[in-house]
């Protein structure tokens, strides 16, 4: 299930980053995400999977790669 949701997740970024596939390798910044983008991604994930975000992990995200880890460990976390 989680593995569907990853897959699907990963669709959504590279759709709204307008990209074929998402090089998880390159940074937020290099994708053309602030702060606030990432906050907007996040709180749609959290609304969409029941999963949450502190504060400090929004802040700590540099590359999309971190970004998918975390949401992939919370979305294991709720089996």
């Amino acid at each position: 299930m989680a593995t569907e949701q990853m897959d699907e997740i990963r669709k959504g970024f590279a759709e709204r980053l307008k990209l074929d596939k998402i090089d998880e390798s390159k940074s937020l910044k290099d994708l053309g995400l602030d702060s606030l983008d990432v906050v907007e991604m996040c709180l749609d994930l959290e609304d969409k999977y029941q999963i949450q975000f502190t504060t400090e992990e929004l802040s700590s995200f540099k590359t999309i790669g971190d970004l998918l880890s975390s949401i992939e460990k919370k979305l294991g976390e709720k089996k």
